[in-house]
């Protein structure tokens, strides 16, 4: 069997293989007679008839597809065999050169390969930010404006106001005697009117409807047009119409918060004071703070170390990564009562298109992911063992409580196997992370490192005497196999 390697930029390798022509016979006999045993051929038993009998009947194309399988079955051990690389997963057949003699072009992806530099001399100061008071005002304001009730007011509508309409709609140009020539006839709607920052592509009746309003009062009746654009994003009843607007308002209410003091507090939570509340916003935003600052920190140290490192891995796993992210999608979307068909077209989007979006920062997981893990087995970092256990345990007992048979049925199954495992590559990715974050801010790392097993002394046994019994039953045994040895020679 003669094999030629590529290696291809894209981390697989190319394999040009031409096998022994025998060895692809005896793969389309053994196929002809597979095929035979299914099917009767005249004038012989199932699987009895001769070959050229059965190639008449099948065909030789469709016994040389047959073949393959048991071909491509017998050579690809020996293909990996002779290569020097280590394949990630199984190589696919990308062409058939020719059967006579058989050659083949595989390409078969390899595992990952991650060269590091120097990351040990990396050193970037962790940047810690403050929350300010303002952040705490804005959550504060997101509490009291949940609890706003809506009033009614005298006064002009202003921004923010909600002001009750009704709307009579047709187009300009349409008479106003003709019930028909009317879009809209008594239509109600409240209108919120937008501040001059907010976004009015999405207002309806159109773009711009609520500022119109500024400044009216209950009672008051105002005329607007609008000419809408001939697109297709606008319904066909006002596409490239002008359109006559006569808005009658009846009435204007505004969003009246609650005080913000003690008894307020005492109703949403089960605090006494304001002074405490916003201690207690203020440790939650500080915690949450602390952790995007901790992520951050992470990523500028991993973006550092792969400044100087090289890592190559093949499409299959990106592939794979891609698969799985996928599949967690439609699990979510069918806790919501919805499938992956439907959120495509909510989403206006092909499959393919949903794995192009995801393709990026699949890429970027494997990447990280590969360096962290090569960083987690070449540091031979100290992972405590009971910690995956206590968490093992923790979850089981949070998930089946009082359930043992069904505790006991979940442990057998290979789930249970797929959770321990997440939870020890995330313990280890933690201590990695944490060991990185030690590096770069200049500490001691010894703590991180497995502690060496001091060495036990041998003592060396002072040689004891034989007693009698055990020098004759030495020699007991040795006669026995020399006698052994001489009859043998008989």
């Amino acid at each position: 069997m003669k094999i030629e390697q590529t290696y291809l930029e894209d981390h697989q390798l190319e394999v040009t293989v031409e096998a022994e022509q025998d060895v692809f016979e005896k793969a389309k006999h053994l196929a002809a007679k597979e095929m035979s045993k299914g099917k009767n051929i005249p004038g012989f038993r199932p699987g009895k008839a001769p070959y050229q009998r059965v190639v008449t009947h099948f065909g030789e194309a469709a016994i040389i597809d047959h073949a393959l399988d048991h071909f491509l079955d017998e050579v690809y051990p020996k293909i990996i065999e002779e290569i020097d690389r280590e394949p990630y997963g199984p190589g696919q057949v990308k062409e058939i050169k020719t059967l006579e003699p058989p050659t083949f072009v595989f390409y078969i992806p390899l595992q990952p390969e991650v060269k590091l530099g120097e990351y040990r001399e990396i050193r970037l100061p962790f940047e810690k930010a403050d929350v300010a008071d303002e952040e705490v005002d804005k959550i504060l304001d997101r509490m009291l404006s949940q609890q706003a009730s809506i009033e009614p007011v005298e006064h002009p509508a202003e921004e923010g106001n909600l002001v009750d309409t009704s709307l009579d709609a047709r187009a300009a140009e349409s008479d106003p005697e003709n019930e028909e020539s009317f879009l809209l006839r008594n239509q109600p709607l409240p209108v919120m009117i937008k501040g001059k920052k907010d976004d009015e592509n999405k207002e309806w009746p159109f773009p711009g409807f609520s500022r119109q309003l500024l400044g009216v009062s209950s009672g008051d009746a105002l005329e607007l047009n609008y000419e809408f654009p001939d697109d297709e994003t606008v319904d066909e009843d006002y596409r490239g119409k002008e359109v006559l607007y006569a808005v009658q308002v009846e009435g204007i209410r505004e969003r009246v918060l609650p005080k913000l003091d003690d008894a307020f507090v005492k109703t949403v939570s089960d605090l006494e004071s304001v002074d405490e509340l916003r201690e207690q916003i203020l440790e939650e935003l500080s915690a949450q703070q602390e952790i995007e600052d901790e992520n951050t920190y992470v990523n500028s140290i991993l973006d550092k170390i792969l400044e100087d490192a090289e890592v190559k891995f093949p499409p299959q796993m990106v592939d794979n990564e891609i698969e799985g992210e996928v599949r967690e999608l439609e699990s979510r979307l069918k806790t919501q009562g919805m499938d992956l068909e439907m959120y495509l077209k909510i989403q206006d989007l092909e499959e393919e298109g949903l794995r192009d979006q995801i393709k990026p920062n699949a890429e970027k997981r494997i990447i990280r992911g590969l360096v962290i893990g090569n960083i987690s087995e070449s540091e031979d970092l100290d992972i405590d063992t009971q910690d995956i256990t206590d968490e093992f345990k923790s979850i089981l007992d949070d998930h089946f409580a009082d359930d043992d048979k069904g505790r006991a049925k979940y442990m057998q199954s290979g789930d249970s196997v797929a959770l321990l495992n997440r939870i020890s590559s995330q313990i280890i990715t933690r201590k990695t992370l944490d060991f990185l974050m030690a590096i770069a801010q200049g500490e001691d790392i010894t703590d991180f490192l497995k502690k060496e097993e001091p060495e036990e002394e041998v003592v060396e046994e002072e040689p004891k005497e034989e007693s009698s019994a055990e020098i004759d039953a030495e020699n007991a045994h040795d006669a026995k196999e020399e006698k052994s040895e001489n009859e043998d020679q008989e």
